[in-house]
């Protein structure tokens, strides 16, 4: 009797325990909630409204990384296009006062294509030095979007509508953000759906491209998403 009394108590504290054991979504709530809190002006103001979760394979690091690439990317590219423009401005100056025309030997005329000479040797070695740099980066950004995502389950993207104040103290409408968990739930990244959406822009615009050069035309394009990061 004793020993089916002792089985009987250990029977219950065992599903008392697990009882007490929180959900994945229960986990997931809490985490995101005190992110969230952590930002907020107005913690107290604070509303859950609902939570979606999901197992994912996204590399976080890799996320950063390719925002970080894509604006290397497009600020090289601006210089190179900027040291292009001087290039030729300084070989129509040189073609202007070029000593071996006619009327062209006077020393103003001497200082000016040497100065310009001299100018576009500059531009050209910076230009000569910025194209690998361009090159490198390029690659990086494409072998980063390959390796976006992991081969095996990494963490939880948990979807998660709130509603809260802002940093006046405004009732603000509901607002959704979607939340990058690792496995044991101990941290997460908050990311809007523009932010999301812009960095999928990214890897569209980057898997679409085919060439180098078409690449770099369509990052242009879409640089207005950096407004969002």
């Amino acid at each position: 009797m004793k020993k089916e009394s002792l089985l009987f108590f250990a029977i219950v504290f065992m599903l008392i325990s697990c009882n007490n054991i929180p959900t994945n979504e229960e986990r997931a709530e809490n985490l995101v909630s005190n992110c969230i809190k952590d930002w907020l002006t107005y913690p107290e103001s604070y509303e859950k409204i609902s939570s979606q979760i999901d197992s994912c394979s996204i590399n976080l690091s890799k996320m950063r990384e390719i925002i970080e690439l894509t604006e290397d990317c497009n600020d090289l590219y601006d210089k190179i296009r900027t040291l292009e423009g001087r290039i030729e401005s300084a070989q129509s100056t040189m073609n202007t006062y070029n000593p071996k025309d006619r009327g062209n030997n006077s020393e103003y005329s001497r200082g000016k294509y040497n100065r310009a000479k001299a100018e576009k040797e500059e531009y050209e070695l910076e230009f000569k030095q910025l194209n690998p740099k361009l090159e490198e980066k390029v690659l990086a950004l494409r072998n980063s979007t390959n390796d976006l995502y992991d081969s095996e389950i990494n963490g939880w993207a948990v979807t998660h509508r709130f509603r809260c104040q802002n940093d006046y103290g405004v009732q603000m409408p509901p607002q959704e953000m979607l939340f990058f968990c690792d496995l044991n739930f101990e941290k997460c990244q908050g990311w809007t759906p523009e932010q999301i959406e812009s960095f999928f822009t990214i890897i569209e615009c980057v898997e679409e491209s085919e060439t180098d050069k078409a690449l770099l035309k369509n990052l242009q394009d879409i640089r207005y998403i950096f407004n969002y990061f």
